[in-house]
């Protein structure tokens, strides 16, 4: 579905058809932002978009000495991660490595075989610190790459999806501080259905700890 449609859908499911735009209750700009926060609140929601492969997101360089590899900001969770031609790195936490050797920080390089994702915030950290430069390979759980603007446009989630993303569109659209545009119980009636497909909130203490605890299998990421 392009962008054209999905706009469409959602000013026939708000009644906000008027040919003269002056007339509408919510701009084009407006209703451009609540599409694009739509897509980023289901990926949030449902962990839709996993990738292997986008070279600026999935493959890092990690510089010989170096233990740290900056995220890309549109990371939610990192699944698996990897060096050409290594099985896949353990995950462990800060509490773990704590816990396993108070002294771990003061390890020299050599080849890594775990990864800590709650080092610091928006980087990984890879232990040992690599004894060579090396590629690291992450398969991970993020947002859309780029916002839609062009009306030709797609959402990158699954076709199937898209005309659920009215009912998101549809809160933000109610919840406009506007005497004629405000609607409490539309925008609730809507939230119900856009959870219905997409799953309940994700939170950001909720995301945080499981980027942190997630374990393989758990279902959580």
């Amino acid at each position: 579905m392009k962008l054209l449609e999905l706009l469409r859908i959602f000013r026939d499911e708000v009644d906000d058809t008027a040919g003269d735009a002056s007339a509408r209750r919510w701009s084009d700009a407006e209703a451009l932002e609540y599409a694009n926060d739509a897509q980023s609140e289901a990926c949030r929601r449902a962990r839709l978009l996993v990738d292997s492969s986008t070279p600026a997101i999935c493959q890092l360089a990690v510089p010989a000495g170096a233990s740290l590899v900056a995220l890309d900001a549109r990371v939610i969770f990192v699944r698996r991660a990897r060096f050409t031609g290594s099985q896949p790195l353990a995950r462990m936490t800060l509490q773990d490595m704590d816990s396993h050797n108070p002294y771990w920080s003061d390890t020299p390089p050599g080849r890594p075989f775990a990864f800590i994702p709650d080092l610091q915030t928006g980087k990984l950290a890879v232990y040992p610190p690599s004894d060579a430069a090396r590629t690291l390979h992450l398969t991970v759980v993020r947002e859309p790459l780029l916002d839609m603007n062009d009306l030709q446009d797609t959402p990158e989630i699954a076709p199937r999806y898209h005309r659920s993303l009215r009912y998101w569109m549809m809160v933000r659209a109610y919840g406009k501080q506007d005497s004629e545009a405000n609607d409490p119980k539309k925008a609730a009636s809507a939230e119900v259905l856009f959870a219905r497909e997409f799953g309940a909130p994700s939170s950001a203490i909720d995301e945080a700890w499981i980027a942190r605890e997630q374990l393989p299998g758990d279902g959580t990421y």
